[in-house]
């Protein structure tokens, strides 16, 4: 939906065109779903011998998820991967690509992005990843994490874009800079899971070619 802009606000002067993308996302190495998915928070990825379950049924249980238990991919996780890969691009004759300014144009969807199987015919969505891990750099403690681990996983979604400063080759780059860096549960450079590959489309392009002055003219008819 587009909104009608206030005519008699000054501000309409500086009116900026959006437009919506649509994002595949293909993981191309497993995605450890553990709702915590930095590493280096040991105590709280830890499995708790003390429950006597299953590593099944805590799998599930450490699974990011929605309030109806489906799986779902927080939205921070591709946030993170995002920043990570800004850092990697240049533009402007060197300068490194400006998350900040990228966050501010970039507008994802909130909260989290339901997790989907590539292959339909499969009976099983994830398996039971185990991994016995020291408790901190030099200790000999050892814990073991358990979580629910795809193989063959996907997002899709649409995001909005503000007006043009960002095409759609350098948002392409980005997201393949933020593919290599990977998301979830011991994604790069920890170990080589959650790392994915994006498809960026255009699915609406609104006001694109028209000057701003014939806008404001449509609009005052």
């Amino acid at each position: 939906m587009l909104l009608k802009p206030d005519l008699n606000n000054r501000s309409f002067d500086n009116f900026q065109l959006m437009r919506t993308l649509t994002l595949r996302i293909l993981g191309t190495t497993p995605l450890i779903l553990h709702r915590i998915s930095r590493h280096e928070l040991r105590e709280q990825i830890a499995s708790d011998a003390s429950k006597g379950i299953l590593f099944e049924q805590e799998a599930l249980e450490n699974m990011s998820k929605d309030d109806d238990g489906n799986p779902v991919v927080p939205v921070s996780w591709l946030w993170d991967a995002i920043r990570k890969g800004c850092s990697k691009i240049t533009v402007d004759g060197g300068s490194q690509l400006s998350f900040v300014r990228l966050q501010q144009v970039l507008h994802l969807p909130s909260g989290s992005i339901p997790l989907r199987k590539r292959n339909q015919h499969l009976d099983r969505e994830w398996e039971v990843y185990t991994s016995v891990q020291h408790a901190s750099p030099g200790s000999k403690k050892m814990i073991t994490v358990v979580a629910p681990m795809f193989r063959h996983w996907m997002l899709e979604g649409s995001v909005a874009v503000d007006g043009n400063q960002y095409d759609d080759y350098l948002l392409q780059r980005v997201f393949n800079e933020a593919g290599k860096v990977g998301m979830g549960l011991f994604h790069p450079p920890k170990k080589q899971f959650g790392k994915f590959t994006t498809f960026v489309t255009p699915s609406d392009v609104r006001l694109s070619q028209v000057k701003l002055g014939a806008v404001r003219s449509s609009l005052e008819r």
